[in-house]
């Protein structure tokens, strides 16, 4: 990876950068903007020509059942908060980050990812999609959040932690919970977009920031000593919520090679020291010799715990530059890790995906044996794990491509970005569980790329179809390689479901519009991966109800269809929808969660679904358990009586009583036809369930404060920023009138929220409520005249 100019800039900490650069980023923080308040802002000022806060102004607070309080319009004024440390400007970039201090910065609060990293069940090979797969061979991947889709729309919302989508929506990642690590790759600098490591930690994976080419200040100790900088760069781990650094170091002397070990070392021990745990460091050099990528501290041990291995190491023949490795057989190279203290797994090898994403049916084999292999020995191969950079690139460029007839022909021309990237994570069926190997004919598009010089194995690729046409185009181009093996074909699942409570609404993390309770109270459309909930295990994996997987098949016809679906949800964007017409040729098992639940007394299943009564008295839950992985208990949907709220949602509750002492380790839909034949079925699930005991309730928010005000000068609309004293997870209401309808501005984990667009052009006085909410109910709320 030469550079990051395919991803925008991730210099946190490097020089050149220009102004320009920043001033685009800064743009996305302020939502919604005209084209007057655009160019105010490119002119160096900042939304809505008003001081920067210089202290809280703490408003009377209004509890739900209280008269409410007042705060004149013009007792608080402020900026729209920044994302801090974003890349450009025309302040030093070291002098800027040695001298920053979160707290004081009135901005960096609202940034903060409070999600705790969620712990994951143990690997269970019998329920596995396929069970030969060695669950220590891991995935990472280096994500882009909120890239715009349409490409004639400013791409201006990577560091943007929510906002109202913009024309043709922003690309929103569905199978974070795939990896074991996150990285930040491209628009926000040194520290990650929050809704990135709230996804991510909610899904059990680690997030980190990236150190793009590090200014040698960082790592000399010519102006500050290294310790001071490894303190500094623990503290905003800390401080902001995410889990360590990706260290991309590729132009350096052997000196400064040392010196970047040093400071890795460093960071180490301050992160001990300050207790952070976890504090997990990867590193990447260009190349691919492990004496580098694993260079000692002081006491001998690896400054790194994992490494990336340069894209060159399959012989992938990349642009400017880029994959200077030598190509290498990945078990060797990655067994070698033991001399360095660190286990084959700790070794990930770059696929570089961007150009196109069917790369991966090239590349992969060569490191993990596709299902597992076949052979006596069965398994993976101990060749490590697959590191993705950068996939949501990759999904979006090769949309486009196909848009705009460049190439990529193999895909249905009405296919999506996140239908795109469901092909690339559960292969060319978009079942995870099926084989996906590829044909005669695939095997030979991706052989056309090969060439050969001695024993050794090159490809030789285009990536004119991905680009705006300046590289050279010849055959193959990348973007042609069709997608066959997904990442499901090479990584056991992962999952964090290892206890009741758990509960899910199927929000993806954006929405044409947004629901509490079956009722729309939000009609823009909206993104924001931070309250993304966990998805189901395997998107989509699908069988005939009776019966185990035929996991060679090429395609699995007349299966009900299954996906996540946003005309219609029970809370959030989006619902679980199943359906098709189903008779005896189409009933379907659909495999939704890998779990460790320990039934207990008190175990329950509870879902929300909208269907007919007819549709749900052909669904079947379906139990599998640890003790008995190749058989499932069904269960029939008892008829459940109405949901809160409205839309005519039905909630059914399954005790799970007489399965005490078992533990689920997977969960499961299924679906019989009646006894009249095949017919039309459609349900949706808008919630899903395991509880345990009696629901918590949540207090209403202490302290809720008025923290700043900001009027766009063109548009009049006024931006709330609004805090309280604790944590968890709230949603956001303008209050039309006391006792009227509310109005949704955004949901956040944490003790802040900003709304650039809260309040419409010459509101004068308005309630804002926010509410506390939980995974099984709504809780308090507290209320503020504004």
């Amino acid at each position: 990876m030469a550079d990051q100019s395919s991803t925008d800039s991730a210099v946190a900490v490097a020089h050149g950068t220009a102004a320009i650069a920043r001033r685009e980023v800064v743009l996305a923080g302020l939502g919604l903007l005209s084209s007057a308040s655009l160019a105010a802002v490119l002119g160096g000022g900042r939304d809505g020509d008003v001081a920067a806060a210089g202290s809280e102004a703490l408003g009377p607070i209004e509890r739900l059942s209280l008269g409410a309080g007042a705060v004149a319009p013009g007792e608080v004024s402020g900026a729209a908060p920044i994302l801090p440390l974003l890349p450009g400007g025309a302040t030093d970039a070291f002098a800027r980050l040695m001298a920053y201090d979160p707290a004081a910065d009135p901005d960096a609060a609202y940034f903060r990812s409070t999600v705790p990293l969620a712990p994951r069940i143990a690997p269970f090979a019998a329920t596995q999609a396929h069970p030969r797969l060695d669950p220590r061979a891991g995935a990472a991947t280096l994500a882009t959040t909120n890239r715009t889709i349409a490409p004639d729309v400013p791409d201006v919302w990577r560091a943007v932690r929510h906002a109202t989508s913009p024309a043709g929506g922003v690309q929103v990642a569905r199978r974070l919970g795939v990896h074991d690590i996150v990285v930040q790759w491209g628009g926000t600098g040194i520290v990650p977009n929050p809704a990135l490591t709230d996804a991510a930690h909610r899904n059990g994976a680690l997030c980190l920031g990236t150190i793009w080419q590090p200014d040698a200040r960082l790592f000399d100790g010519s102006v500050v000593p290294v310790e001071r900088v490894a303190e500094k760069l623990v503290a905003l781990a800390r401080y902001f919520g995410f889990d360590g650094y990706f260290v991309n170091h590729e132009l350096g002397s052997a000196q400064a090679k040392a010196q970047v070990a040093g400071l890795m070392a460093a960071m180490h021990a301050a992160a001990r020291r300050a207790r952070v745990a976890p504090f997990h460091l990867q590193h990447y050099d260009g190349h691919g010799d492990l004496r580098d990528l694993f260079a000692p501290d002081a006491s001998g041990a690896p400054a790194a715990d994992t490494v990336m291995i340069d894209q060159g190491w399959s012989g992938y023949n990349g642009p400017g530059g880029c994959c200077t490795s030598w190509p290498a057989d990945p078990a060797t190279l990655a067994s070698g890790a033991s001399a360095f203290q660190r286990a084959p797994e700790d070794v990930f090898f770059g696929l570089q995906l961007y150009p196109g994403p069917g790369f991966i049916g090239v590349a992969a084999p060569r490191v993990i044996s596709p299902n597992g292999g076949t052979g006596q020995e069965g398994g993976t191969a101990r060749g490590g794990g697959l590191q993705l950079y950068s996939v949501d690139d990759g999904c979006l460029n090769l949309w486009r491509a196909r848009q705009a007839a460049r190439g990529a022909a193999f895909l249905d021309a009405a296919a999506d970005v996140a239908t795109i990237e469901r092909l690339v994570y559960s292969g060319q069926t978009q079942n995870p569980a099926l084989s996906n190997a590829p044909s005669e004919a695939q095997q030979a598009m991706y052989d056309s790329g090969r060439l050969s010089w001695g024993d050794t194995t090159f490809y030789r690729l285009s990536e004119w179809a991905t680009t705006d046409g300046t590289l050279a185009r010849f055959s193959p181009d990348q973007a042609d390689l069709p997608i066959t093996y997904g990442v499901a074909n090479f990584i056991a699942e992962r999952s964090v479901i290892g206890a009741a409570p758990f509960a899910t609404h199927f929000n993806e993390g954006e929405g044409r519009s947004f629901f509490v309770e079956g009722r729309r109270v939000g009609d823009a459309a909206w993104f924001n991966l931070g309250i993304q909930d966990v998805l189901p295990t395997w998107q989509w994996w699908r069988a005939p109800f009776d019966g185990l997987t035929d996991r060679v098949a090429a395609a699995l016809p007349g299966l009900l269809d299954v996906g996540l679906d946003q005309a219609i949800a029970y809370d959030g964007g989006s619902s679980l929808r199943v359906h098709g017409l189903l008779g005896a040729d189409a009933a379907t098992r659909v495999h939704l969660f890998k779990t460790d639940i320990a039934v207990t007394g008190a175990t329950a299943v509870e879902l929300v679904t909208l269907a007919s009564a007819a549709d749900r008295a052909r669904s079947r839950l379906g139990l599998i358990f640890a003790d008995r992985p190749d058989q499932a208990e069904w269960l029939p949907l008892p008829p459940g009586w109405p949901a809160a709220g409205e839309g005519g949602w039905t909630l059914s509750r399954l005790a799970l009583g007489r399965f005490v002492g078992r533990r689920v380790a997977s969960i499961l839909l299924g679906f019989e036809p009646g006894d009249n034949g095949a017919a039309p079925f459609d349900l949706r699930v808008g919630r899903f369930a395991v509880t345990a005991q009696d629901h918590v309730s949540f207090a209403a928010p202490r302290g809720l404060r008025l923290d700043r005000r900001v009027v766009d000068a063109a548009t009049g609309a006024i931006g709330l920023g609004l805090r309280w004293d604790d944590d968890g997870r709230f949603d956001v209401f303008r209050v039309d009138a006391p006792g009227g309808a509310r109005r949704w501005l955004g949901r956040i984990d944490g003790r802040c929220f900003y709304g650039p667009a809260a309040l419409p052009a010459g509101t004068t006085s308005a309630i804002i409520e926010v509410q506390a909410i939980g995974e099984s109910r709504r809780g308090g709320a507290a209320r503020l005249r504004v």
